[in-house]
């Protein structure tokens, strides 16, 4: 009987494994292999090249530069989206006329298309010609907005697009865990004489610890992919200080046609979102397990 039941899940678990190795594993080890040759869309022929690809990526000046966007695109755009979808979230969590309204209005942006988004914002809002940014600022006696000509100008505009679509996420998520949190557990904390800024950091936001590691990480890792925001918005300018690894590589793999070679750049964007997985997994599990020691107040004045 035990035999049947075996031989019973094998049967009902060989579709969803054969589809998995089918669109998940295969093409993984499938483009790895692309990563030594030189595969070209025009080429009738491939060619195994060994580590030529490799050896040209490390040495690609560009392509530091793109990675060097990209973690800027995810430290610097996860961190604002979180401060601010926290700071919202704490802000809809209290009881205030309205509240049903707002929460409704901040899930917006999410719903809504990126390039839509990137092109409402960057194209007509902060337009440098004819935008309602630029004429604000030309009445209150400021120079015109020239964010195009500027790197930073234009990463800080793209991490406000992306920071503006994708706080509701944050808020979402967040404002469901201090739901969840028995609201006994802070009126104790107040009972003993702790502030409101008191308890939320030694009592509230220990408890959303773990629901902040996975939803930072899960949002860092598609930041990670960022390519939609930066094509209708900037092209990656001013020259390439915009560029992301995603944008680079299909600007190498679509429109110049080097597969091999942009493979190879996905493989180590792949690299290096596995290290940032795991060292942010690594604080993340510290501050978990941090004591407060010496500097946090054995007692807690009134």
């Amino acid at each position: 009987m035990n035999a049947r039941k075996k031989q019973s899940g094998t049967l009902f678990l060989a579709p969803a494994a054969s589809l998995m190795l089918v669109l998940s594993i295969f093409p993984l080890f499938y483009s790895l292999a692309l990563t030594f040759s030189d595969m070209r869309i025009a080429a009738q022929e491939v060619h195994f090249v060994g580590l030529d690809n490799w050896k040209r990526l490390f040495s690609d000046a560009r392509f530091g530069a793109t990675l060097i966007n990209t973690f800027v695109f995810v430290v610097v755009g996860v961190t604002a989206q979180f401060l601010l979808g926290l700071a919202l979230a704490v802000l809809l969590h209290q009881e205030f006329r309205g509240r049903r309204f707002f929460r409704i209005s901040f899930l917006l942006p999410m719903m809504m298309s990126p390039v839509a988004i990137s092109f409402v914002i960057g194209k007509l809002l902060f337009s440098e010609g004819v935008g309602p940014v630029t004429h604000l600022m030309q009445a209150l006696g400021m120079g015109p907005l020239l964010w195009s000509r500027s790197a930073l100008g234009s990463t800080m505009l793209l991490i406000a697009i992306d920071t503006w679509q994708w706080v509701p996420l944050f808020i979402v998520i967040l404002l469901a865990g201090l739901q969840s949190i028995d609201g006994e557990v802070q009126e104790a904390a107040r009972v003993d004489g702790a502030s409101r800024w008191q308890t939320f950091r030694y009592v509230t936001l220990p408890l959303l610890m773990p629901l902040c590691t996975v939803i930072i990480l899960i949002r860092s890792l598609e930041a990670f992919k960022i390519i939609d925001i930066i094509r209708v918005v900037t092209g990656g300018g001013p020259g390439s200080s915009t560029e992301s690894i995603t944008t680079y590589a299909y600007t190498m793999g679509i429109k110049n046609g080097e597969i091999g070679y942009a493979t190879t750049m996905a493989y180590v964007l792949l690299i290096a979102m596995t290290i940032y997985a795991v060292l942010f997994l690594k604080l993340a599990r510290r501050v978990s397990n941090w004591k407060y020691s010496d500097n946090t107040p054995k007692e807690v004045s009134p």
